[in-house]
């Protein structure tokens, strides 16, 4: 094979490859798309100087505690917000309680709530939304005088 022979051979593939790309670039191509939105509500706790963690301190010039804020998410209807403590009521030394304060909600607050080992709605009536709180803490010695130390691990939750 001489090279005009090889020149239009390569041609030939090339002018084919070319057509080709030719009708690809006018054709058009559909397709659907469906877009499903599924059910969600996610809660989470910032704030404060350790995650997850906040130290509520009662002495004799009264709580005080690391400022932290409840936020949450959800694009469903009648939702509330829950509390609840891994420390049961008989193992407690203090009665412990929390309230939201700068409630950013469609829904209410149900003012100062105990914390115990079943979960206590905090927060009715939230609604599709993004919101928020900040909570406050307050506790008490279920015996006067007493000292002492209750470590609770607190879970907040938000469900229908």
């Amino acid at each position: 094979m001489n090279k005009a022979s090889l020149c239009v051979l390569a041609l030939i593939v090339f002018l084919f490859a070319l057509s080709d790309y030719a009708l690809a670039a006018s054709a058009t191509a559909v397709h659907v798309v469906t877009v499903r939105v599924e059910p969600f509500a996610v809660i989470s706790l910032v704030g404060g100087s350790r995650a997850n963690s906040a130290s509520l301190v009662v002495d004799g010039k009264g709580v005080s505690t690391a400022s932290r804020q409840l936020r949450w998410s959800t694009n469903l209807e009648g939702m509330r917000v829950t509390v609840q403590s891994n420390l049961p009521t008989n193992e407690q030394d203090y009665i412990l309680r929390v309230r939201t304060v700068h409630l950013n909600s469609k829904g209410r607050s149900r003012g100062w709530v105990i914390i115990d080992e079943r979960a206590s709605t905090l927060i009715t009536g939230v609604g599709r939304e993004v919101g928020g709180c900040s909570l406050e803490y307050e506790a008490s010695p279920k015996i006067a005088g007493k000292t002492g130390c209750d470590e609770h691990i607190i879970t907040y939750t938000i469900t229908e």
